[in-house]
């Protein structure tokens, strides 16, 4: 009987912020558990990652009707589980990523996505979360039984910088530049940087992610407003070797979101040891810690003077205080967290 399953629902969706947790950090889990003692719960086209491993293919009808397998343990990747064992000797983990529905939705669907949660937690033994933020919101939100395991395990960030780094088509001059990424959404705060620019001429700034929405709108809206066509971009969505390049090359790397449970790009961005300016909420501060500077308001002139003081006073030491940090977030390190909970489980 394999021991531990891992739930890989979301690979149904792999370039999703769920399908690529999914994937790095199974495929390190897998590199340090015994392939005997190991399944995963996958999409059919997905399988082929894991050749060596017992898999039970995914599919729709499965949250009306019950997956016949056997197993210890239970491994939701996700708080969204449309399937999660009727067996109460199966022992349960679940990670929950964020509350984020709290804030998208309000009334009876709110209510819905809540009790929804709370009957995956009410059956849990164990519950991860991704930061100390996303604990303290569901702590907040949700009942935990007496005796839960409760851990927080952070994310990996799996950029290649061993791939060529490529310069974007859109980058056309030699002016230093601000970047920033992420889907051009509310929750990212991005317009705010957009009234900053007007305080730092001598920048131009580079948004980068899906800009198809009414909030990228509101965007283009303000840089026409103010002005702002040869000094703000939004370049939509870039490859990854664009995005290196533009993390290589940035003056520093601005992010002003007011809603994280973890923020990958403000760890990818300190992988190359540059200066990070971040909102003071949510996550972002426990992932950035002392390098990073913070944001404490959105005023225009105020965060301007944020980022002229962050980029002045960056020094080789602290890129490489940066580079050092980023090294704790890694899929190696988050699987070995993991495995040692299953283990603590198993023989409990």
């Amino acid at each position: 009987m394999v021991k531990i399953f891992l739930d890989l629902e979301k690979l149904k969706n792999p370039n999703s912020g769920l399908g690529q947790f999914c994937l790095h950090l199974s495929s390190a889990i897998a590199s340090q558990i015994p392939t005997n003692d190991l399944g995963v719960y996958i999409p059919q086209e997905y399988a082929y990652l894991f050749p060596d491993l017992e898999v039970v293919l995914w599919k729709r009808y499965h949250k009306l009707f019950k997956i016949k397998l056997k197993t210890k343990i239970w491994h939701s990747l996700h708080q969204e589980a449309v399937y999660f064992p009727q067996d109460k000797k199966v022992k349960k983990i679940l990670t929950i990523h964020d509350l984020n529905f709290l804030e998208i939705y309000k009334g009876q669907k709110r209510d819905r996505h809540l009790a929804r949660l709370q009957e995956l937690v009410n059956k849990a033994l164990a519950i991860t979360f991704i930061s100390e933020y996303t604990k303290t919101v569901a702590e907040d939100n949700l009942v935990f039984k007496h005796g839960v395991v409760k851990k927080v395990i952070y994310n990996g960030v799996a950029i290649n910088k061993l791939l060529k780094a490529n310069k974007p088509t859109f980058i056309n001059s030699v002016a230093p530049f601000l970047f920033t990424i992420g889907i051009v959404g509310e929750k990212k705060n991005f317009h705010t940087l957009v009234e900053m620019m007007r305080f730092l001429p001598a920048l131009k700034l580079y948004i980068s992610g899906n800009k198809n929405g009414a909030y990228a709108t509101k965007i283009e809206q303000l840089v026409r407003k103010y002005k702002l066509e040869q000094q703000v971009f939004l370049t939509g969505e870039i490859s990854e070797a664009e995005k290196i390049w533009m993390y290589k090359n940035c003056s520093a790397f601005v992010f002003p979101s007011t809603n994280e449970g973890f923020g990958l790009p403000v760890v990818e961005a300190m992988s190359f040891g540059k200066p990070l300016i971040l909102s003071n909420k949510t996550s972002l501060p426990e992932i950035g810690g002392e390098l990073a500077s913070y944001f404490s308001s959105f005023n225009s002139e105020d965060m301007a003077n944020e980022v002229f003081k962050a980029i002045n006073l960056h020094t080789k030491s602290r890129a490489e205080q940066l580079v050092l940090r980023s090294g704790k977030f890694s899929w190696n390190n988050a699987a070995k967290q993991y495995v040692a909970l299953y283990r603590k489980i198993l023989e409990a």
